[in-house]
Parts: C-alpha cells; structure tokens; sequence
C-alpha cells in the first residue's frame, strides 16, 4: 500500500509519473563508503544525489502533480486585486499604490511581496527574514495551520545509510497525524548556483529525509510502507512543486549501504526549469501565475486532509 507525505521546501504528479525505476544496466555508483555523505543536507552535491540514486525529471502539466485541482475556491484577496510585479514594487506602506487595495489583507500580503521583492535585487545586506515572513503569512492564510493540520518552526529530519547519518533542520513542517508537510526555503535567488544544480541537491536530501523519518516512525501512518512526497520550494516570490514515489524496497535496502543500481528514485517537477519563463518556478509577484500556484497550494492542502 502506498502512503503520502507532503514536503515544502521554501527556498525562500499522477500515479503514472511517479515511480520508483528497475533498471537493468549498470549506473552512477560515485563511491560506496557512506560515510563520505555529508553529515549535513545543506553541504549535499550532485554526486552525492546521484549515489542515493535520485534523479529529477520535468514534467509539463498541472495534472502530473495533483489528481485534483479545484478552481473558484481560492481566497480573492490573495490574488491581491491581480497587480503586477512593477504595481507590488510600489507597493510601499503609506503609498498611492497600496492604498489602491480593498482591505487589509490585501494590503498586507502586498507589503510581504514588496519586501522580498526588494531583497530579491540585492547582492548584499540581504535580509532573510522577508521571504520567511511572506511564506508563513501565505500559508496561514490557507489554513495550513488550522486543525487538523498544525504548523511548527525548525523541526529536525535525519535518514541514515548503515551506520551513517545525515541530518536535515526544516524551517517548517505541516502535521497531520504524525504525516509531515515540510517548508523549507532558499532566502534569495543569489544563494544559488550550478554546483549544487541551483540547490535541488540538497531538496532531493530533505525529501529523503522526511519520507525516510516518515517510514522509521512507529507512529507514522505511513510506518514501514512505500512513500508518496509532495514537495515545494520557494525561492523569494517563485514556486516549485515536487513529487517523488519511494519504495518500501529502497528504504530496506539502505539498512546494508547504498540501495543497488536497480532501486532508483525520480523525483518529478512542475514546472520544468528547461524554459526561459520558469527556470525557478512559477512567479506568485507575476499576476498570470499567482492563481495557479493558489490552485496547486489549495489542492495539496485538501489532499493532505483527506489522508
């Protein structure tokens, strides 16, 4: 039986896509001794992705990610009455532009996308708590914080191979009946660079993290069986969402060391980063793309309570 987990990464996939792969060849075995993985998710590479054997793949439709995708029940002031990036810049308190706005609450988040839009153009003296503040105000409004579901701040996450362990500290988690929705961020779109293939090597360990805390916790629901994760991440105003199957299989396996070339894991993203529009997600300060990424936020959260 599968089971689901969500996790958010803040930066800050139907059943046909997701899959764990057999394969029959020989693959990219980096090196064997566990213990040259980092003891830490933030320092992850490449080559240690690779060794776990975790892959991404691009996918290209809203319908590879959630089965359900409801429309008409997002929030209008989220929307924030639909300004552009440039209405947003301008967006400062005591302006014009702002007191264009309906109400306070369209005002507020208003005030949150100005801030990291802001820190998004500099170099240095970047404040990381912007990005922090814009994504707790989003999902509490979305009532991800509200019971059954519950909100916490820097809970811990670790997996081990054999006797090595690797340690994971995610900025938020969403929980429901000890099933974790993970929030984690990239502050700045500058933190991020090609070594790291823009961060989503250290993503690929976080999700691992949590699904594999999610499978070792006798009081999971989802102890002990196959792992459905939904993840996201953010990186100042842009959203990527993740989906990523991990078998019962590939988890008993690393009780011996690295799983075996023919236990492999991809993890699917939407939207694809191989176009000039979205390399780093769908933008919520672009008008075109703030409902969609409501759409999928919303859809996740209605799934997570259904499980």
């Amino acid at each position: 039986m599968k089971s689901s987990l969500f996790s958010v990464f803040r930066r800050n996939v139907i059943p046909t896509m997701v899959s764990y792969k057999i394969k029959s060849g020989s693959k990219f075995s980096k090196f064997k001794d566990s213990k040259k993985l980092p003891n830490n998710a933030k320092f992850f590479l490449p080559i240690h992705r690779e060794t776990l054997n975790i892959s991404y793949k691009n996918v290209y439709t809203v319908d590879e990610i959630i089965n359900s995708f409801p429309e008409n029940k997002i929030d209008n002031d989220l929307l924030v009455n639909n300004f552009t990036r440039k209405d947003l810049l301008s967006a400062e308190p005591g302006s014009f532009t702002l007191e264009k706005l309906n109400n306070d609450n369209e005002k507020s988040l208003a005030i949150y996308l100005n801030e990291v839009l802001f820190n998004d153009r500099l170099t240095q003296d970047i404040q990381e708590t912007h990005t922090n503040t814009f994504v707790d105000y989003l999902f509490r409004e979305l009532r991800f914080d509200k019971y059954p579901l519950s909100m916490k701040l820097q809970l811990d996450f670790s997996f081990r191979i054999s006797e090595h362990e690797v340690f994971v500290k995610i900025e938020f988690s969403v929980i429901k009946n000890k099933v974790t929705l993970c929030i984690d961020e990239d502050k700045h779109i500058h933190t991020l660079n090609r070594s790291t293939k823009y961060g989503e090597s250290q993503i690929s360990a976080e999700i691992f993290a949590c699904a594999y805390t999610n499978f070792e916790n006798f009081y999971s629901s989802t102890f002990g069986k196959d792992q459905t994760v939904y993840a996201i991440r953010v990186i100042g105003t842009r959203f990527t969402f993740y989906k990523v199957f991990l078998s019962s299989e590939y988890f008993k396996s690393l009780d011996k060391g690295f799983s075996p070339n023919d236990l492999t894991v991809t993890i699917y993203r939407f939207p694809p980063n191989d176009n000039e529009i979205t390399p780093f997600g769908y933008d919520y300060a672009d008008k075109d793309h703030r409902r969609l990424i409501l759409n999928l936020l919303f859809s996740l959260k209605e799934y997570m309570l259904k499980i």
